[in-house]
């Protein structure tokens, strides 16, 4: 085995340490990064009024329907976008005019809404909010629902 002096040692280190920064320094979107709204502050955050906690108000905001088609043509909230999840690659630039995107899908713990808000998080979206409970949370609230569209 070959003996390398001190200052080549620190160089093989320092290289080391920089080749395992730079895997680091990608973040996974997970769970945690989702940010859960109820019914009542989605609909604040709609209407543009401020909100405790920094949650919202002042911007343009887009309610984002990733169901499928038909799923939206039978009941969505008023004014959402379908955006259907199997096309939100392709298409997600145009919700890049919202300054807040509120991503809801049928239930609490819906596979779509959850996925759909990480997917635009990582297509840089920044302000992604996932309704809590989805249209059934919205319902139960006693909001509108409309069909068609």
């Amino acid at each position: 085995m070959k003996r390398i002096g001190a200052p080549m040692a620190m160089a093989v280190l320092l290289a080391a340490l920089a080749g395992v920064g730079a895997g680091c320094s990608e973040h996974k979107i997970s769970d945690r990064d989702l940010v859960l709204i109820g019914p009542k502050e989605a609909l604040e955050v709609m209407e543009g009024r401020p909100k405790l906690l920094g949650l919202g108000g002042g911007g343009k905001a887009a309610w984002v329907d990733p169901r499928s088609v038909s799923e939206f043509r039978a009941g969505h909230i008023p004014d959402a976008i379908s955006l259907p999840f199997q096309n939100v690659t392709a298409e997600h630039r145009r919700l890049k005019a919202y300054d807040t995107l509120i991503v809801y899908g049928n239930d609490y713990h819906d596979p779509k809404s959850e996925g759909m808000s990480k997917r635009l998080l990582e297509l840089g979206l920044k302000d992604v909010r996932t309704l809590r409970g989805g249209l059934r949370a919205w319902t139960e609230a006693g909001f509108e629902v409309e069909e068609g569209g």
